[in-house]
């Protein structure tokens, strides 16, 4: 099953997959940098599902309302075909939404400790947040020209048997992320970096970022999920 942008979730008012993924400008000098990624996917109401506002819940003890949410929403995601979901535990990492408001990792789906296996309320869905991936935010910003590593940085997460390919193009300089589990992110006109959900579970991904010294640079990125029909 191959997805896309007018790909249905659910009956929860969910539409969309975001295959796209755009690199924006960031404000540079010589010894700090900030960059932008702008995740081009659709979530429910306003594009966000902020289930706990200011962090306000333990994780390990939502409210039975929040709860329901939280598990209609992973399981129509992870029914269907994988959730890519980004680590925001790294001061150097935050996510905001299209006004420039900033949101902590754990106001945003998914806000259990537990309702993916090996993700914790620090992970944001990329599929039900329409966010956009700040490395280097302000009072943290990165070293220019810089190659870093991010641990884990992805997560992909399903029930079932997907493909999870990254591509890039129109990188106007050198790629802001370079590498993902392991694999150089390559251009869409060659075969992309693909990682899997085999046999379901959750598949953690590594990710080099490569900061860059200029003051605009912009940059496409791809995500294609796929069902395995192989086996």
């Amino acid at each position: 099953m191959k997805l896309n942008r007018r790909s249905v979730l659910g009956a929860i008012g969910m539409i969309g997959v975001g295959t796209g993924a755009a690199f924006g400008s960031g404000a540079f000098t010589t010894v700090e940098a900030q960059r932008e990624v702008e995740v081009n996917v659709l979530g429910g109401g306003n594009g966000i599902s902020r289930l706990n506002p200011n962090g306000n819940e333990d994780a390990d003890n939502l409210s039975e309302e929040t709860e329901g949410q939280e598990t209609d929403i992973a399981d129509n995601i992870t029914s269907n075909f994988a959730d890519v979901l980004v680590d925001t535990s790294s001061n150097n990492i935050a996510v905001k939404d299209g006004d420039d408001t900033f949101y902590d990792g754990e106001e945003l789906f998914p806000v259990g400790s537990d309702t993916y296996g090996r993700v914790d309320e620090d992970y944001v869905s990329l599929v039900a947040n329409d966010v956009t991936i700040v490395f280097g935010p302000d009072g943290n910003k990165l070293p220019s020209n810089a190659t870093l590593t991010q641990n884990d940085l992805f997560a992909l997460v399903s029930d079932g048997d997907f493909d999870v390919a990254f591509a890039s193009e129109n990188a106007t300089n050198a790629r802001l992320i370079g590498k993902i589990g392991g694999e150089d992110v390559a251009d869409t006109e060659t075969t992309p970096t693909a990682t899997g959900t085999a046999d379901g579970g959750t598949t953690l991904l590594d990710a080099t970022v490569n900061t860059g010294e200029t003051a605009t640079e912009t940059e496409d990125l791809t995500i294609e999920i796929t069902e395995n029909t192989s086996s």
